[in-house]
């Protein structure tokens, strides 16, 4: 019986409403859990009018609906949709666009994102990894890894590619951070997002004069400054703001979210902890287990443009789906006992970044990014572990991905 049958849609005024409680909460997800037990999909009521949706839990027909051209993104702007970073939406952003606007940026920025310039990043990354590990160990514990390491390194990586200045850094991190906390303080998220939309603004303008002026390409926004393409041009400059925030949006609070609760987890059992140090070689398998188990907590949502059946359902044309990665990521069907952190795993193809045309195109710079913070905990503080009980630990369930607030760390 398809979902559709189950639960039909002249039933919608019953729906429970999402997300639910401990949909942004790094920990497995009950709810989520038990839906995925009975269905693919069900409907929910969603966003600030509560419209019914569908919030789709399982692999395959996430999979599909993400990269099925049939649902589109910027359509989800006419209902003022919650975002997981409960920031406000730029049309502007590559975050929402759709083809041909969407393909055509696409295509140029990735070439400043290609393997290899990450690759050339990544002695730097590792460098930046290791200052700050040897700065918080150089003080008395406890330490908070969270700032001292899990959110400082992401900082200093997106601002490198970006060009901010050392001056400036800090205040693009209190700008960006004021965006998470659009749930529970809108003014101060909006006069933070103006601030920046005036910083990269001018940031932008600078670095296209200084180019222009003949100063060598540098940093990897240099790239997406200066490349061309016969058929498309380049960027203009509101495209290139746009994408710059996008850029420092997703490259810090994400990243910082990702990277401190892989840290969470592998200390909260010290067995996990302890067989990395042990045997540094499973860092790469750890990294991609770590990511499937650690998830953003749900992609962007999407409108059918026309009726799609995903299989067992189908979502009419008008109506919204969603997919949380937290449940796809924990498919029984494609993966065995899914709650469970098994550093040993063979990786399967796997939603931590979503799929599709709207795949995150940092996904491989945030793989550097946790890869070489655990290579330098490992190395320099093998004896790191959780300095309060795992119980102490508070959680902020607002940001795109659920994470402590703070970790208090000893070694």
């Amino acid at each position: 019986m398809s979902v559709t049958e189950t639960v039909p849609q002249d039933q919608d005024q019953d729906l429970p409403s999402f997300p639910f409680p401990d949909t942004f909460s790094p920990l497995p997800s009950g709810t989520l859990a038990e839906i995925a037990r009975r269905a693919p999909a069900i409907r929910v009521r969603f966003g600030p009018g509560q419209i019914p949706i569908w919030l789709i839990v399982r692999h395959a027909p996430a999979r599909a609906m993400l990269s099925d051209p049939r649902f589109s993104r910027t359509k989800t702007l006419e209902f003022r949709p919650p975002l997981t970073g409960a920031q406000i939406p730029d049309p502007n952003s590559l975050l929402w666009l759709d083809p041909p606007d969407h393909t055509r940026i696409r295509r140029l920025v990735s070439t400043g994102f290609a393997h290899r310039r990450i690759e050339q990043l990544r002695p730097w990354v590792a460098e930046t990894a290791r200052r700050h590990v040897t700065a918080m160990t150089a003080k008395d514990a406890p330490a908070d890894l969270r700032a001292a390491l899990a959110a400082a390194l992401p900082v200093d990586v997106i601002c490198q590619i970006l060009g901010v200045p050392e001056i400036d850094r800090e205040n693009v991190r209190t700008w960006s951070e004021t965006l998470f906390r659009f749930a529970t303080n809108r003014e101060a998220a909006a006069a933070g997002q103006k601030a920046l939309y005036g910083y990269m603004d001018s940031l932008v303008r600078e670095r296209q004069a200084q180019l222009a002026a003949g100063e060598p390409v540098t940093k990897l926004f240099d790239v997406l400054i200066t490349t061309q393409d016969t058929d498309d041009g380049r960027l203009n400059e509101v495209e290139l703001r746009s994408l710059a925030l996008t850029l420092l949006i997703g490259g810090f609070e994400t990243t910082a979210g990702v990277i401190t609760n892989a840290v969470t987890t592998l200390l909260t059992d010290r067995s996990q902890w302890e067989s990395l140090v042990g045997n540094p070689a499973l860092l790469p398998n750890a990294v991609e287990e770590l990511l499937r188990y650690h998830p953003l907590s749900m992609t962007f949502p999407r409108v059918a443009t026309e009726d799609v059946d995903l299989g067992e359902f189908t979502v009419r044309a008008g109506e919204v789906a969603i997919a949380p990665f937290a449940a796809t990521n924990r498919d029984p069907d494609l993966y065995d006992d899914p709650d469970r952190l098994d550093l040993t795993r063979e990786p399967v193809a796997n939603l931590a970044f979503g799929h599709g045309a709207h795949h995150c195109i940092g996904a491989h710079l945030a793989r550097v990014e946790l890869t070489e913070v655990l290579s330098a905990l490992i190395d320099i503080v093998p004896t790191l572990r959780l300095a309060v009980p795992v119980s102490e630990l508070r959680y902020e369930l607002a940001a795109p991905i659920g994470r402590p607030e703070k970790l208090p760390v000893a070694w």
